[in-house]
């Protein structure tokens, strides 16, 4: 017979959605982009079925399903079947996965189950607790307001669950307290705190959905007393109900909404419950409810500041990092611009003139936004430094800017690039295009769109790139941009496309094309807000 795995739970990190928990039910667990995955994530980056996580002898096993993009455990790609343990991290696409078990008896640990249907003793609506005047004896009342001072103080939040249930312990004097915040599902639990008055006390706390759902969707307060000799409670096996006297449960609520619920119960006593009682306990959610929530933003508005502060400072580098344009070049004019559309962005734009007279010029972009494409855009620019020193042909460039990006880049990223090299003297440039954003030629009687591609950087190492030529005569100008101005989109989202307005732009310089495509990008979207991905330019023009 094939021993039960520890009891575990995952806790997942992304940047589409906000961190949550998820027990392992059941034998198995996949991961995937598919609805009927057990968890479901929307990442472009997984495979519909990614991977699973299986109860096998006594373990958690972790098992990739052919995924295309891979999964990596603890940072090195899953090749077998692999035992997870606490603590282990599972990264796939963008996706954050930790896993840790969860001991059965430990005091941060409440259960759901399904249960007998059960009917409260006690059961009032919150709304009424909270417009109903008071009408508590002086030790109740002297019990909220010796409560509602302690909480004045700030605590960090991973302190204040702790801090709550202590002062539950000491002002209600139960036999078992618990705070516990609901996940997104509204029937599973992604924080909690519980605490015992019999230390040796090793019973499950377990809370029945059926009481769960009553909390809920109703938003009252409940008691069920004297529940050892209630026949449906008694032989309900969601709750370990043997010896249990009486129970309290009420909603934690932040405006309409419950967020969480607090917990309270009497074993082996014949405290008698009230109605008052049941209202105290309501009282003590609204005061921990209000505390987390108050908590809860100020934490989020220090370390939103504090991301601010470092997405600004990363922004100003950034800026640094893009060079100016190059001047001063008979015969030609240059310019680069970039446009985030968050803080920091992952397009990249340079250029670098040689010696010779010879300018290379290059733009790319990272897949994805923010921090994580602007570290791979600031290292794209220092390999493309370093590289074109040695003056190789773009091919040969582009080549070794792909082995660097493999090497280097997650698994689940990718560049792509327009290298070129221009020969000052003659108007010829040569070019490789690694799977970026067609380019526009404009010549004197039309605009050509050079569509032949190679393969985009950091997917293979062995990748081939082909040398293609354009030849700049008087006049004419080549246009690049990243996919953020032909896939801008309007109101309607209607993409902006690669049709723009520079017919009659044969001859200008290139600051004058490049405004015209910045107003032809505004146009279509209303206003540099209405961006949503990064906008970068970068215009080589011949004189007439």
């Amino acid at each position: 017979m094939q021993s039960a795995p520890p009891r575990a739970e995952v806790t997942v990190y992304s940047p589409l959605f906000s961190p949550f928990r998820q027990p392992l039910d059941g034998a198995a667990v996949s991961i995937g982009r598919a609805s009927d995955c057990t968890i479901p994530i929307k990442d472009r980056y997984l495979s519909r079925k990614h991977a699973e996580i299986v109860a096998v002898d006594g373990a958690w096993i972790l098992k990739d399903l052919g995924s295309a993009n891979g999964t990596y455990l603890n940072g090195s790609r899953v090749e077998r079947d692999q035992t997870l343990k606490t603590g282990d991290r599972i990264r796939l696409g963008d996706t954050e996965i930790v896993f840790e078990t969860t001991d059965r008896n430990t005091d941060r640990f409440i259960a759901v189950a399904d249960t007998g249907g059960a009917s409260p003793t006690i059961a009032i609506p919150v709304h009424e607790i909270a417009d109903r005047p008071e009408e508590q004896d002086v030790a109740r009342l002297q019990t909220l307001t010796l409560l509602a001072r302690e909480l004045i103080e700030d605590r960090p939040m991973e302190e204040l669950f702790g801090f709550i249930v202590d002062r539950v312990m000491e002002h209600l004097h139960p036999s078992r307290a618990a705070i516990a915040l609901l996940g997104p599902d509204g029937r599973s639990f992604t924080k909690v705190e519980v605490r015992r008055q019999d230390k040796n006390d090793a019973s499950e706390l377990t809370i029945s959905h059926t009481l769960l759902t009553e909390i809920v969707e109703e938003k009252k307060a409940l008691a069920f007393v004297d529940v050892s000799v209630d026949e449906k409670l008694r032989s309900a096996q969601s709750i370990i109900m043997q010896g249990i006297h009486s129970i309290l449960c009420t909603p934690l609520m932040i405006g309409k909404a419950v967020v969480g619920v607090l917990y309270v119960d009497y074993l082996f006593t014949q405290r008698s419950i009230s109605e008052d009682d049941v209202r105290l306990v309501a009282q003590i959610g609204r005061f921990a409810a209000i505390k987390l929530e108050t908590t809860r933003l100020r934490e989020e508005a220090i370390e939103k500041r504090i991301m601010d502060e470092e997405l600004k400072t990363a922004s100003n580098i950034q800026r640094r990092l893009l060079p100016v344009a190059p001047t001063g070049i008979d015969g030609y004019t240059f310019v680069g611009r970039n446009q985030p559309c968050r803080t920091v962005s992952g397009d990249y734009y340079d250029f670098v003139v040689r010696p010779d007279g010879k300018v290379y010029f290059v733009i790319g972009d990272v897949s994805g936004k923010g921090v994580t494409a602007g570290l791979m855009m600031a290292g794209l620019q220092v390999a493309f430094r370093i590289f074109s020193k040695s003056d190789p042909d773009p091919a040969s460039l582009v080549g070794q800017l792909n082995v660097s990006l493999k090497e280097n880049l997650p698994q689940s990223k990718f560049v792509t690039l327009f290298a070129g090299r221009l020969d000052t003297k003659t108007g010829d440039i040569e070019y490789v295009n690694a799977g970026h954003t067609p380019p526009l030629w404009l010549r004197e009687n039309e605009m050509v769109e050079l569509t032949e591609t190679d393969l985009l950087l950091g997917v293979v190492t062995r990748a081939h790139f082909e040398n293609r030529h354009v030849q700049l005569a008087p006049g004419d100008s080549l246009v690049l941009f990243t996919d953020g101005v032909s896939e801008a989109r309007n109101a309607e989202g209607v993409e902006l496309g690669a049709e723009l307005p520079l017919e009659n732009l044969h001859g200008v310089k290139a600051e004058a094309i490049a405004r015209a495509v910045n107003d032809a990008v505004l146009a279509h979207v209303g206003d540099a807000e209405n961006l949503d991905d990064d906008v970068t330019l970068v215009v080589v023009s011949r004189s007439a």
